[in-house]
């Protein structure tokens, strides 16, 4: 008999919830419910049957509105006999995967990046392997606090001639001795040298980076978490790290772009570590070459102790009076240097040309999108640097004419330079698409910023390729780029080698890296900034929107100020075109920035109760010229 494929219809009856047994069987917690303005703190009642299960710190599941939603259990509390709470559904997992000090953080952290807490949570938690997870669910974290430490944050500016990553992991070594450490990098190739230099010196750690897969990023979670490891290195998030017993929290290059969160809520590393370090009473250490502006105004401040990595190199700087690549008496003592050792010259960019002009009227090519015409390599033709459409019948759009001219040259170009001036010589990049891994002793190196190889007794030159270019740069966070990449790859030359900038004469960074003390120059920008009333010295908040609202928005925001409701000394900036949308930015005095968070809240959370879609904000974003 031939089957017919009907089944037999089953209904499905929910288990029924047990009563609440025992103390605290309230539990507060945020619901995961997507929604902008549903970010406040909600109350459901501990089934008995999960009462052993559930922790503060645990992920469970909840009835919310309609839907089964997950939710985070921020406190557990007696019970007053409320009518009409509804109890928890289910929990995820059988462990907590939230310490009570990481809620304490995720609260301030919501209320200054104007957020709803899972967007928070989202960055903290890595994505859950129930698998992993069941290997420890037999763990158990015992309560270890660090020990008690002054709260103490300081900046150690490192020294020219050493080797960073060793001196870094050196440091490591010594915080160790001291309890359980975090240090968090600007990104995965730091990691990985720091990693390697603890190997050497035999020191165990745990790497929490974006090069491990799910279930190694996972564990090493897991293993913060439940005291299985004393040192965690990792990126960013890592200073969400629940560390078992942490007693000092160390960063290396706080000025970098790569601690700022690009997913909303955009919080940004440098912070966190602050607000961490005075919440649980941790000493935080910054290591580096050159402070951020930010750092630099807490150490007049004294709210930071500088420590200075006193030495003093040998630089020398050359100007450009024709326009030329090198200089001949820069020329004379890169050549003398050859004879000593390699040579390392720092280039912009990569590439060959990134733009081209006309060779008649010498106008700018543009391609018909608005983006630059390029030439990728030596051999590539020309393309758009925005549609990548290729162009091999190009003609000035202007005057037709075939002859084009390069500008803006990239490494590959100055490569081929080079190799003319300094014929014998082998000349190798290193970028991020092909770095150079091993070490070198002899030939000359060029390579852009971060992808420089180590030498085996230092370079004997670090030359600056195209300095006008680099201190030039429109964004207002150009310096703070600039200060760090010559001090930092200064330190890459030999005690005895030479530092040569090929730039305009007179800029103030030669005597900051011949005293190696950047704080001078810091000091005379941190001055200009205030006149200006400009970050450090303001906080920033930024609404990005389509073009038609920002004109209403901002005529909301006046009335706001004419009412009193915002202070009267704040400024707004804008519209300020992005693209398809605009900007409005709101500087305002630190000492507002309560009233202004506040309003801006309401603000969100009235477009979010009216469904619309919400602006993209940024608290504090890493340059106001981007």
């Amino acid at each position: 008999m031939a089957r017919s494929g009907l089944r037999l219809k089953a209904e499905l009856i929910a288990k029924p919830t047990q009563a609440p047994v025992g103390d605290n069987v309230l539990a507060k917690v945020w619901v995961d419910s997507g929604v902008f303005h549903l970010d406040g703190e909600y109350s459901y009642l501990i089934p008995g049957n999960l009462n052993h299960l559930i922790q503060v710190g645990s992920l469970v599941e909840v009835p919310f509105n309609g839907r089964e939603l997950s939710a985070l259990v921020i406190t557990r509390e007696s019970w007053g006999g409320e009518a009409n709470l509804k109890s928890i559904s289910g929990i995820q997992g059988s462990i907590p995967l939230i310490t009570e000090e990481q809620i304490q953080l995720i609260q301030l952290l919501s209320a200054s990046c104007i957020s709803h807490p899972f967007d928070l949570i989202r960055s903290i938690i890595p994505p859950r392997l129930v698998s992993v997870e069941k290997n420890r669910s037999a763990d158990l974290r015992l309560v270890s606090k660090s020990k008690s430490k002054k709260q103490v944050i300081s900046y150690l500016q490192l020294p020219p001639h050493r080797d960073m990553e060793s001196l870094v992991a050196t440091k490591l070594a010594e915080f160790l001795g001291e309890g359980p450490t975090l240090a968090v990098f600007p990104d995965v190739r730091t990691v990985a040298g720091i990693a390697r230099q603890l190997q050497s010196l035999g020191i165990p750690f745990t790497r929490y980076d974006s090069s491990q897969s799910r279930t190694e990023h996972f564990a090493s979670y897991l293993d913060s978490l439940y005291g299985k490891t004393h040192l965690v290195i990792g990126t960013r998030s890592a200073i969400f790290s629940p560390l078992l017993g942490i007693s000092n929290i160390v960063m290396y290059d706080e000025e970098s772009e790569h601690y700022y969160e690009r997913r909303s809520p955009g919080w940004n590393a440098r912070d966190v570590a602050m607000i961490r370090s005075k919440n649980e009473h941790l000493p935080l250490t910054f290591i580096g070459y050159a402070p951020s502006l930010n750092v630099c105004k807490l150490i007049q401040s004294k709210e930071i102790f500088y420590r200075k990595g006193g030495a003093r190199t040998q630089v020398f700087e050359y100007d450009q009076p024709h326009g030329e690549l090198i200089p001949s008496k820069a020329l004379q003592e890169i050549k003398r240097c050859l004879r000593k050792g390699p040579v390392l010259f720092v280039a912009p960019n990569k590439g060959w040309a990134h733009a081209i002009r006309c060779a008649q009227c010498k106008t700018l090519s543009k391609c018909q999108c608005g983006g630059n015409f390029e030439i990728t390599s030596e051999k590539s033709g020309i393309t758009c640097n925005h549609c990548q459409i290729a162009n091999p019948q190009w003609k000035c759009a202007w005057c037709e004419n075939q002859r084009y001219a390069l500008v803006g040259r990239g490494m590959e170009r100055h490569g081929h330079e080079i190799g003319k001036l300094l014929p014998g010589e082998l000349v190798r990049s290193s970028n991020a698409d092909s770095p150079i891994l091993d070490e070198i002793d002899s030939g000359i190196i060029i390579a852009t910023q971060g992808m420089a190889p180590k030498a085996a007794h230092g370079y004997s030159a670090v030359v600056f390729l195209e300095g006008n270019r680099m201190n030039n740069q429109p964004d207002m966070r150009a310096q703070e780029r600039m200060r760090e990449l010559y001090f930092s790859h200064s330190a890459l030359a030999h005690l005895s080698g030479s530092i040569i900038l090929i730039q305009d004469q007179g800029n103030p960074i030669v005597t900051a890296l011949r005293l190696w003390n950047p704080i001078p120059i810091l000091e005379r920008e941190l001055v200009e900034r205030e006149d200006l009333k400009l970050p450090p010295f303001t906080h920033t908040v930024e609404l990005t929107m389509p073009k038609e609202e920002v004109t209403r928005f901002k005529s909301a925001l006046l009335k706001a100020q004419e009412d009193g409701r915002l202070p009267s000394d704040l400024r707004i900036l804008g519209p300020i075109i992005k693209g398809e949308k605009s900007s409005i930015v709101l500087l305002s005095k630190p000492s507002d920035s309560g009233s202004v968070n506040l309003l801006v809240h309401e603000f969100m959370r009235k477009r979010s109760l009216t469904k619309k879609a919400l602006p993209s904000l940024r608290i504090d974003p890493y340059s106001l010229s981007r």
